[in-house]
C-alpha cells in the first residue's frame, strides 16, 4: 500500500491544477504530488503552492514522500 495522498486511485477533481509562473505569466500544470516544476516558457523552476507536508509529521509512509519531494 502506499500514501492514499499520492495514490492517483484517492485523487479528486482538484488534484491536477494550472498555476500562472510567477516569472512570465505562463500557465504551469501541476499535479498534486509534485514538489515543483519548470515553466516551458521561461524556464524557471518554482514550487508547488498547493503542496501539502504536514502529514510528514505522523504518516507511516512519510519516508517515501519526502524522497518524491527531493526530486
Amino acid at each position: 500500500m502506499k500514501c492514499p495522498g499520492v495514490d492517483t486511485r484517492y485523487w479528486k477533481d482538484d488534484a491536477i491544477f494550472e498555476v500562472k509562473c510567477p516569472e512570465c505569466g505562463d500557465t504551469v500544470e501541476f499535479f498534486k504530488d509534485e514538489s515543483k516544476r519548470k515553466c516551458s516558457g521561461c524556464s524557471r523552476v518554482f514550487f508547488n503552492p498547493k503542496i501539502r507536508t504536514d502529514c510528514l509529521e505522523y504518516c507511516k509512509f512519510a519516508e517515501n514522500c519526502k524522497e518524491l519531494l527531493n526530486r
